[in-house]
């Protein structure tokens, strides 16, 4: 602004005028001054604010650029597990296909395999039905044979059981003892029975003795033997005394056998037992006329023999 500011000099100028003039010009200028400086202040809190503005955008950038780093780098990883599993998935691929191709080449094979299985299949069917047939003709021939069969084995086990129970007849019979030199005499009691005396006399007789031999057997098996010997009056009757042992047994016929007197004896097999010794005592008197002994083994009669008593 021009301070010189010049006036213009007329009749009616007079200095008081001059006076307000500068004053005015004066208050004019401070309004200038304040408006100028309301301006610079207005200006400067402008520029602070749009400081403070740009401040704050720019940390706001800043945090928002950090943002995007970090979900940058996020996204990266993310990319890089993505890769990583797509490389996996591509090997993964690539062995399922090998064992796609695998899988293809065998059952290619089996296809084949089975193709002949089924052929020979269809031959096997047929040969089975050629030999169903021939059976179904050949069957009623089988089974006359089998009957045959049958009936021939039938037979064997038959005679089989006819030659064992023969041969376990033989081998009985064989088994049987043979009684020899029987000797049956008549006693007589003398001295309290201290001694004996042979006797043919009835009236003192006193007991009856009997003494044989059994001869060798080889089929007989060692062991005690039991003897059972029949001893009978001359009426017949039997020598019969439950003291003496007298009993019942049973006969190669299968009937019963009243028997006498019970003798045990030891046997050894193919070696003869001498002198046996068999006494018989009866309280009654003995009659006159002839004694019978009949000695059994095994329900046979092995030996026998007599005394007559006068």
């Amino acid at each position: 602004m021009n301070n010189n500011v010049k006036s213009p000099v007329g009749k009616n100028h007079f200095p008081g005028s001059m006076c307000s003039v500068n004053a005015g010009v004066i208050f004019l200028q401070a309004i200038v001054f304040l408006f100028i400086m309301n301006v610079a202040v207005g200006c400067k809190n402008n520029n602070a604010a749009q400081s403070q503005a740009q401040q704050s955008t720019t940390d706001s950038l800043k945090s928002a650029n950090d943002s995007l780093q970090s979900q940058n780098n996020a996204a990266r990883v993310q990319l890089d597990n993505y890769l990583t599993k797509e490389e996996q998935l591509d090997s993964l691929i690539k062995q399922k296909d090998a064992e796609i191709a695998k899988l293809k080449t065998s059952k290619g094979y089996l296809e084949r395999k089975n193709k002949k299985l089924a052929s020979e299949l269809k031959a096997d069917k047929k040969l089975i039905s050629s030999l169903r047939d021939e059976l179904n003709d050949s069957s009623t021939a089988y089974e006359s044979r089998l009957g045959l069969l049958q009936n021939d084995k039938n037979d064997l086990l038959r005679q089989k059981d006819e030659l064992l129970a023969k041969y376990n007849h033989i081998i009985a019979l064989g088994s049987v003892l043979h009684a020899s030199g029987i000797r049956l005499t008549a006693i007589h009691l003398k001295h309290h029975g201290k001694t004996e005396k042979e006797t043919s006399r009835a009236r003192k007789a006193d007991g009856l003795n009997v003494v044989f031999d059994i001869d060798e057997n080889r089929i007989a098996q060692n062991g005690t033997k039991k003897l059972y010997l029949v001893i009978k009056d001359p009426s017949g009757n039997l020598l019969s005394n439950p003291s003496s042992g007298s009993g019942v047994t049973t006969a190669s016929n299968g009937s019963p056998l009243n028997y006498s007197v019970l003798k045990e004896i030891p046997l050894i097999t193919n070696q003869p037992v001498k002198d046996i010794t068999v006494e018989w005592r009866q309280e009654t008197d003995y009659e006159r006329g002839t004694y019978t002994i009949g000695i059994y083994n095994d329900g046979y009669k092995i030996g026998g023999g007599q005394v007559e008593l006068k």
